[in-house]
């Protein structure tokens, strides 16, 4: 089951790129003995290569949750002591099921420079929760 999610046009005038999000159904490896409905998994994954730089954002809780997502994602280029966003997704969502895979391409990343990716994963099992998600910086190299 996959589901396309495209993201939110940007109402200001920059040069920041709006990606597309595809979302896929995942299951985490879950300890059924878990007292408490937590995330399981809450990853994101980049490799960079001549396409660019290819993330996948996993979200995965401890049990069956009625939507489990990621949203507000950035990808954000090093400029000097400041990080500048260069494109966003507003991510992607699933219901009744125990986690998510939404991936994406940002086809601009710059070979030798530093990004870092920003997001917020949720899911409403017994009570709604969000985790915010900062990854350190990574240099594009391939």
């Amino acid at each position: 089951f996959i589901n396309v999610a495209f993201a939110a046009e940007n109402s200001e005038e920059t040069d920041v790129v709006a990606l597309e999000a595809v979302v896929q159904e995942y299951t985490p490896n879950v300890n059924s003995a878990a007292r408490s409905t937590t995330f399981a998994d809450a990853t994101v994954d980049v490799q960079f290569s001549s396409s660019g730089m290819s993330i996948t954002i996993s979200t995965g809780m401890t049990k069956m949750a009625s939507v489990v997502g990621v949203k507000d994602i950035e990808i954000q280029l090093k400029n000097g002591n400041d990080w500048v966003t260069v494109a966003t997704s507003t991510g992607g969502e699933l219901y009744d099921t125990l986690g998510t895979a939404v991936t994406l391409l940002y086809t601009g990343a710059i070979y030798g420079e530093y990004y870092r990716v920003v997001c917020t994963h949720y899911g409403d099992v017994d009570g709604y929760r969000e985790l915010y998600h900062e990854t350190g910086s990574m240099r594009c190299i391939y």
